[in-house]
């Protein structure tokens, strides 16, 4: 386990808390390490497709966010993070009550890093996300 520096973890559960998207999809971190995240999501009707299955969009919406600050773990205080691109293979459908995202940093980069986060329901991989993260001054 690699130990996340005390500023890091705090900037990033402010991050979380203060995202009314992720507050919204219910998201809940298990972990933070130094390249890698893990969280939990309730799955609701809401996120649900006609026939009950999670909708591909919320998967997406997951593993984004978790890969997102899996890189995040890996850039300076100074840097901010934003999606340059991402693709998500489907594996099975998601029919549950929860999803657990494992998000992390498969190389690092002063400007970019790639990242890649796997997507569970009821302990089945039902989705893996790979993306491109680029490091940027912040726009604040």
């Amino acid at each position: 386990m690699n130990k996340i520096d005390p500023k890091v973890e705090q900037r990033l559960r402010v991050r979380i808390k203060l995202n009314p998207y992720v507050n919204f999809l219910g998201v809940e971190l298990l972990s933070l390490e130094e390249g890698k995240v893990e969280a939990r999501m309730p799955l609701t009707d809401e996120q649900k497709q006609y026939s009950g299955v999670s909708h591909g969009g919320v998967l997406a919406a997951l593993g984004d966010t978790i890969a997102g600050l899996a890189a995040y773990t890996m850039t300076p205080l100074d840097k901010d993070v934003l999606t340059a691109e991402m693709k998500i293979s489907f594996l099975r459908a998601a029919w549950g009550k929860e999803l657990r995202a494992v998000g992390y940093v498969i190389k690092p980069g002063r400007n970019i890093h790639f990242c890649e986060c796997d997507i569970y329901c009821d302990d089945k991989q039902v989705a893996k996300v790979s993306g491109t993260f680029c490091v940027v001054h912040p726009q604040v």
